[in-house]
């Protein structure tokens, strides 16, 4: 039934000791290269056949556990949904290579669509549950999306409200058969809602009428490794997110090897899923590693919640458990003052954004885990370049982001492209199976981030040590981590200066205890203009998704600028974190 190489991947389900991952790295001199040739060979298989596998190998285990939805669902279960799903996709006029977005908060038919896509070779593209009706109908029209998975409604987060508003023919167009003048391409809406709703299709009538999904193989077969499986979007300095396309092998391999740095393979391992998965934190990091390795994924909330966080990581007796540095802020902050509370963690992950060394060393001694890990990647590269090996101190993790991962080059280089030794500051550079395939429709964007020599530029400021460990020291890209959240400013900076009151402004992330960067709205007004956070959170409501509205606002009269005249926004943050703005 599986490919050669997918049943290759179940015979290396070895012992504990022989998974610890080897230091076998290959070095220039002094210079600061680094490539890791991998303790294993690269899986050539595609994401529907290895979480295939898994379901043949753990067929009665829990695959993912919904609090809020109190539903369990096997490893068996999930397949056969998700099998039936995509078959009703494939027989309703999809093709391979499709786009599928998912619209939706965390919940069990989040998975189903996702593993649904990926068994019959359409490519899932992850929309941020927040997003306003113009930032979804950007997704919507750069993928040229066929379909659109989305949420069923709870708080603050109405679907269907907002579709209604930007596909006025939906309420009178037939299931399977929409036709949109603003969205050529799209013809499919379907619900996680279990009430029909005019012109969108229920899951669960798709699954319903397909439990057969005996064409299941043969769509497989169609498949590639090579094939794109998975798109994230992404900020960048131009303000409009774009498109990043990561292939099966990437993202099976990447899942794979970061994994078992998870010490996911090690034992059933039961995973608390803080992070949303429309984030590749969320959903490479740790839903997919999960369903690779066979652990039991636990969604604590449809949204994030840090109490229900909490509660899961008690409740469900959770062993392992991911998340961004704010995150981690906001559950010592609560379980600070709560006393002893039964949690047994094996390992807790912090990812998303960068993380203090003084945060690490809280996580290891107030939730009692037994191991810290860091993880650092980017949405091009599909998730994982650095990441914590297994047992390390935690100094060695508080102060990297952890060891190069299998199968991959990285080098820092000047502003000349020269090489610099190890622990200059510099560009990071990378190479290898994990890097995107492209930017949807962005060929000039694409070569400017990943060059025909397979280097990808990171935009990061690092440092590198021969023994193998990053360290980030700061960005060279103009964007804003805001608890984890990629924020671009333009994007927002175009929204203010569309205010009457407004003749510049520039947005500045700045530092914060809890979420490492805030929003900051830097202003010059029109003369004799009052321009208050209030008039800003207006302006802004409904335009732009709640978490890019600055929470911070400051007024100046002009900014610095170069001998040139371009703005220097380092000036204007250093100006304010020294309270001269």
């Amino acid at each position: 039934m599986f490919s050669k190489s997918t049943r290759f991947l179940s015979s290396r389900l070895t012992s504990a000791a022989s998974l610890r991952v080897a230091r076998n790295l290959q070095l220039q001199s002094n210079e600061g290269y680094l490539r890791n040739p991998g303790s294993e060979p690269l899986i050539h298989a595609t994401l529907g056949d290895v979480i295939a596998e898994t379901a043949h190998r753990y067929p009665g285990r829990v695959a993912i556990r919904s609090i809020r939805e109190d539903i369990s669902i096997t490893y068996d279960e999930l397949l056969s949904q998700a099998d039936s799903l995509g078959c009703a996709l494939r027989a309703n006029g999809f093709e391979k290579g499709d786009r599928l977005g998912i619209w939706s908060h965390n919940c069990v038919g989040w998975v189903v669509g996702l593993v649904a896509a990926a068994r019959v070779g359409l490519i899932s593209v992850f929309i941020n549950p927040a997003y306003e009706t113009n930032e979804v109908s950007f997704c919507i029209k750069k993928t040229q999306m066929k379909g659109l998975l989305i949420g069923d409604t709870i708080k603050n987060r109405d679907y269907i409200g907002r579709l209604n508003k930007i596909l006025p023919e939906l309420q009178t167009s037939k299931e399977g058969s929409l036709s949109s003048p603003i969205f050529p391409n799209l013809r499919s809406i379907m619900t996680l809602e279990k009430d029909a709703i005019n012109g969108v299709s229920t899951i669960d009538s798709l699954i319903n009428s397909y439990k057969n999904n005996c064409a299941v193989s043969k769509y497989g077969k169609e498949i590639k490794p090579e094939d794109g499986s998975i798109c994230l979007f992404t900020s960048g300095t131009t303000g409009d997110p774009k498109a990043a396309i990561d292939s099966n092998l990437a993202v099976v391999n990447n899942t794979y090897f970061s994994g078992k740095r998870l010490l996911l393979n090690e034992e059933h391992q039961i995973v608390c899923l803080q992070a949303p998965l429309f984030h590749a934190l969320g959903s490479i990091v740790t839903l997919i590693s999960a369903l690779q390795h066979g652990s039991t994924i636990v969604i604590a909330a449809p949204v994030y919640d840090v109490a229900a966080n909490i509660n899961a990581l008690c409740a469900e007796k959770c062993t392992v458990i991911t998340g961004t540095p704010t995150m981690y802020v906001d559950i010592l902050s609560q379980i600070e003052n709560m006393g002893k509370l039964p949690i047994k963690l094996c390992l807790a992950l912090a990812a998303g954004a960068p993380c203090s060394p003084q945060l690490i060393r809280k996580m290891h001694d107030q939730m009692k885990t037994e191991f810290v890990s860091a993880l650092y990647g980017q949405t091009e590269t599909t998730a994982c370049v650095f990441q914590s090996l297994p047992g390390e101190s935690v100094d060695v993790v508080a102060e990297s982001v952890g060891y190069l991962t299998d199968h991959t080059e990285v080098k820092v280089i000047d502003e000349k492209g020269e090489i610099l030794p190890f622990g200059v500051p510099g560009e990071l550079m990378v190479r290898g199976y994990n890097n995107m395939i492209c930017y949807w429709d962005e060929p000039e964007k694409t070569k400017k981030t990943l060059r025909e020599d397979g280097w990808l530029y990171t935009g990061d400021k690092f440092t590198l040590s021969p023994e193998g460990y990053g360290k980030i020291i700061g960005r060279f890209k103009d964007i804003i981590i805001r608890g984890g959240e990629n924020i671009a400013p333009k994007e927002i900076e175009d929204q203010l200066i569309t205010h009457p009151d407004i003749i510049d402004c520039q947005v500045i992330g700045v530092s914060d205890e809890r979420l490492g960067e805030e929003l900051c709205a830097v202003i010059i007004p029109r003369e004799g203009a009052k321009f208050t956070l209030d008039n800003m959170a207006k302006h802004c409501s409904g335009k732009l998704a709640r978490f890019k509205i600055p929470r911070l606002l400051k007024t100046v009269d002009e900014f610095p600028r170069t001998a040139s005249g371009k703005i220097q926004k380092y000036k204007i943050k250093e100006l304010i974190e020294s309270g001269k703005i």
